[in-house]
């Protein structure tokens, strides 16, 4: 069976055919959704993908189901997302929208990778104010404004790691807007779940360390995740350290026992968007030596997210008036 990729636009654009192009470096993964080709609507006259169809939909509508499975099991998955990064990253590619509603899931236990349209060479990355994508999956460094690298892919892996010793998305209680966007930059991270594996923790927190440089890369992680799937007894000569990180994962709780909430919040977005917040604005905050007296007074107060997730054509004269004191040097 076949699926489409809705509404590509009138025409096949250069952008098309780039994600045509890159699907093509790829297509010998096993990981990665394939596609077959483009397709045309004769009424709208749009162009459409035509890709294979996964029956059981995105990672983010089986997190209920893999909870209850597994350490083991729960690896497995893991080992199969992170090997088509590796993929990508082997081909001197960068995701760029790599999060849980861009992975598939067909008859409960194949993976795939999918939506590549954000997908470009490392090497054509340009900075630009305009933020896109999905807070809680972004990493630090990108929603300030540097470019996408492998090492932000990691960052969004790790909150798939977490996802799967939680069962519900990262940040899901909290408002995805530009205090939330502050927090992550100023180091806070989804609560580390009880009984969640030692070994398995400090390699999540490896790859959602605040510096890129300190992230291990896709080979890495994909090697370590391999390694803990493989059985202690068959494996020749052992480490001691591998094969306690192994069996504790093997004896680890099934499911979770968390109070976290399974609702989310009115204004948490898991699907791919453009940010009512620049990165400039949002290093303006950052930087400024009143930082933590400005941030602590606008979480309670609500105002920058109003006036930043507003269409209003007149927002920006607001935030101006709202962030002038940060354009006053002392």
């Amino acid at each position: 069976m076949i699926g489409l990729i809705l509404g590509i636009g009138i025409g096949i654009g250069e952008g098309a055919i780039l994600l045509w192009k890159y699907h093509e470096y790829c297509l010998s993964s096993y990981d990665i959704i394939y596609y077959y080709g483009f397709t045309k609507d004769p009424e709208t006259l749009k162009y459409m993908m035509v890709i294979d169809y996964a029956n059981k939909g995105n990672l983010r509508g089986n997190l209920a189901r893999i909870i209850k499975s597994n350490w083991n099991q729960k690896l497995y998955i893991l080992f199969e997302i992170i090997s088509g990064l590796n993929d990508i990253h082997k081909q001197k590619l960068v995701h760029c929208d790599f999060h849980d509603g861009n992975i598939l899931n067909h008859n409960e236990s194949k993976i795939y990778i999918s939506d590549l349209g954000l997908c470009k060479p490392v090497e054509s990355f340009l900075k630009k104010y305009n933020i896109y994508g999905v807070i809680p999956f972004m990493a630090p460094e990108v929603l300030r404004g540097k470019s996408y690298t492998s090492a932000s892919d990691i960052y969004s892996f790790s909150m798939i790691m977490w996802e799967f010793t939680s069962g519900v998305p990262p940040f899901n209680n909290r408002a995805h807007d530009i205090q939330l966007s502050l927090s992550i930059c100023k180091g806070e991270r989804p609560e580390i779940i009880e009984n969640t594996p030692q070994c398995y923790v400090e390699l999540m927190k490896k790859c959602w360390d605040e510096n890129p440089l300190k992230r291990p890369s896709s080979e890495e992680v994909l090697n370590i995740i391999e390694k803990w799937i493989v059985s202690p007894y068959n494996v020749k000569d052992i480490n001691e350290e591998l094969k306690y990180n192994i069996m504790e994962l093997i004896n680890a709780p099934i499911g979770h026992n968390n109070d976290l909430a399974t609702e989310s919040h009115p204004q948490a977005y898991y699907t791919s968007r453009l940010l009512g917040f620049t990165s400039k604005q949002l290093n303006e905050i950052l930087e400024s030596r009143d930082s933590q007296a400005y941030y602590s007074s606008q979480s309670a107060s609500g105002k920058v997210n109003e006036v930043l997730e507003s269409e209003d054509s007149q927002a920006n004269v607001k935030v101006n008036e709202m962030l002038g004191y940060l354009n006053t040097k002392a």
